[in-house]
């Protein structure tokens, strides 16, 4: 891997890996946790799965839980329990 694709595999990652956090309603959780939120953004960085993840990010307007193939979906799902629901 050339280093013009291997910075386009970053930013491409990086753009879902934020996409992913703000359609889940976590950012703000993620954010708090900056060494977990590094550990989540390079398994991320890992997958094999980014098409599949650009386009369930696409089509899906709403989403009660990450997909179970992404590679961060439990540490989605604690994040998800923590934050406070709106229609409560």
């Amino acid at each position: 891997m050339g280093i013009q694709s291997t910075v386009s595999h970053i930013e491409r990652h990086a753009r879902l890996f934020e996409r992913m956090m703000v359609k889940l309603g976590v950012r703000e959780e993620m954010a708090a946790m900056k060494d977990v939120e590094t550990a989540a953004s390079k398994r991320c960085l890992g997958c094999a799965a980014a098409d599949a993840c650009g386009s369930w990010l696409d089509e899906d307007t709403e989403a009660p839980r990450a997909p179970s193939y992404c590679r961060n979906a439990a540490l989605f799902d604690r994040l998800m329990e923590a934050v406070p629901n709106e229609s409560e």
